[in-house]
């Protein structure tokens, strides 16, 4: 009986669990039943005929050969990710110049993302990024200097048309030796925590959740910082203190590897939206720049590729 093929499933699982560094951790963030993921893995290493996983009571880690299939199983995801793109660019042939404003924090993590998806659909488009707070993003709008933006929530009145993406969870920031054995941290232990915040902070943050928790009588010491994403990073970096942030991959953030992302409980979300001109319509060659971002992070929902974020529900 010969070998049985390998499936698109298999790849991305195999992915997922190298990823994790367990099995247990991949089904949780996957949504998988743990014996049904270890049964996908063993159809594969059948396929291929070699063991690509080293288990142990630690976890788990790619073998040599594991390892060369890591990298090409990326290679084929990326490829069949972006195929619909590619194929619509061909036929359609648009080009021009696409302004593309992101805040602070989905720059983090979406820049290399979104650049690497609009590069392969729409070779012919040059793509200008702007990184900046949320409002002076949706300023640029209005006086359209940006022709897109993806920011976190806000009300920014006439001038500005939205479209929510996703929601995502607020994470509490911390060196990674710090809440080594929590899996979560409470808003009421807020209190007693060395807080990092802008200089002028998220309304929907500092209002509807830490005021409440500052007029009972903080403990901890507050740090305010300028309204940066990178500033409060560097301060939880030099141990000043926590942030309060929707993020959780720090993967891609330079020096993520010293911090990571605790979730809060009970979670709290913000919305991350695009945002356009009311009064002025998109160039094609933008409105095909919005269309390949759209199917990107809805992908990228699709897989959970976002940590802590959850569709929008209309």
């Amino acid at each position: 009986m010969g070998r049985s093929r390998i499936q698109l499933r298999h790849l991305l699982y195999f992915i997922k669990i190298v990823d994790a560094g367990s099995f247990s951790r991949a089904a949780t963030l996957i949504h998988v039943a743990q014996p049904a993921l270890s049964q996908q893995m063993s159809e594969l290493e059948e396929s291929l005929g070699v063991s690509v996983l080293h288990r142990s009571a630690r976890g788990v880690q790619p073998t040599a050969a594991g390892k060369l299939l890591y990298a090409e199983a990326e290679a084929i995801i990326h490829r069949i990710e972006h195929l619909p793109d590619l194929v619509r660019a061909h036929s359609e042939e648009v080009n021009g110049v696409v302004r593309l404003g992101l805040s602070q924090v989905l720059a983090a993590f979406m820049t290399a993302a979104i650049t690497g998806a609009c590069r392969s659909a729409l070779p012919n488009v040059t793509l200008h990024l702007v990184r900046d707070t949320s409002e002076q993003l949706a300023h640029r709008i209005r006086e359209h200097s940006l022709d897109i933006a993806l920011i976190f929530d806000g009300e920014f009145a006439a001038g500005v048309t939205s479209q929510p993406l996703f929601r995502q969870q607020l994470f509490l920031i911390a060196q990674r030796t710090a809440l080594l054995e929590q899996e979560s941290v409470t808003w009421d232990a807020l209190r007693d925590m060395p807080l990092v915040l802008p200089a002028h902070p998220h309304e929907h943050i500092v209002q509807t959740l830490l005021d409440p928790i500052f007029n009972e009588g903080p403990h901890g010491v507050t740090i305010l910082v300028e309204n940066d994403f990178w500033a409060q990073i560097s301060a939880v970096q030099a141990g000043l203190g926590f942030a309060l942030l929707a993020i959780g991959d720090l993967s891609h953030t330079q020096g993520g590897a010293e911090m990571k992302a605790v979730p809060l409980e009970p979670p709290v979300y913000m919305t991350a939206s695009h945002i356009t001109s009311a009064a002025h319509p998109l160039t094609p060659a933008a409105d095909a720049t919005l269309n390949v971002i759209n199917n990107l992070i809805a992908r990228h929902l699709d897989e959970q590729k976002i940590i802590g974020a959850i569709r929008v529900v209309r």
